[in-house]
């Protein structure tokens, strides 16, 4: 199972009842055409959930764990202005990257109050999904970083 796989099943964890994992949505703007895929969508309240796990080990998150967390509020407020989502959350599973966000100043905390989207902690309760989330994780930028060396090799 590759490291992907194992943080989507890890999602399905943290999602309420009711909710459709891996909601894919068609979209079109003028003439472009795309796809935008959010982690849950309750078709009733057309409410969307994207969640962005990370584990830091520091006192701040890791600048790609930042940039993943602004990609996810981007993307709900693209889909909250198109109207296909009324309301959009985003779920981290780190005390310092919930702590981070909360920050005044930021453009993305900024972003997120204007068009309210919500960032919420969610932490995994079984200690073993945990460790494998952590390791996925930390294979996932094994992986990255290897390949970033073979880059520069070249």
């Amino acid at each position: 199972m590759s490291n992907t796989d194992i943080l989507r099943t890890t999602e399905g964890d943290l999602l309420p009842p009711d909710y459709e994992r891996n909601r894919v949505f068609e979209l079109l703007i003028g003439t472009y055409q795309g796809r935008a895929e959010v982690d849950g969508f309750h078709p009733g309240t057309k409410e969307a959930i994207e969640i962005c796990q990370s584990e830091s080990s520091g006192s701040s998150p890791k600048p790609g764990q930042k940039r993943k967390l602004a990609s996810d509020v981007l993307k709900l407020i693209l889909l909250r202005d198109l109207g296909y989502i009324s309301r959009g959350r985003v779920f981290v599973t780190s005390r310092e990257m919930y702590t981070w966000c909360q920050q005044t100043g930021s453009w993305l905390n900024a972003a997120r109050k204007q068009y309210d989207i919500s960032v919420e902690l969610r932490v995994h309760d079984n200690k073993k999904t945990r460790k494998k989330v952590r390791n996925a994780l930390a294979a996932a930028r094994r992986e990255m970083q290897r390949a970033e060396e073979q880059k520069r090799d070249l």
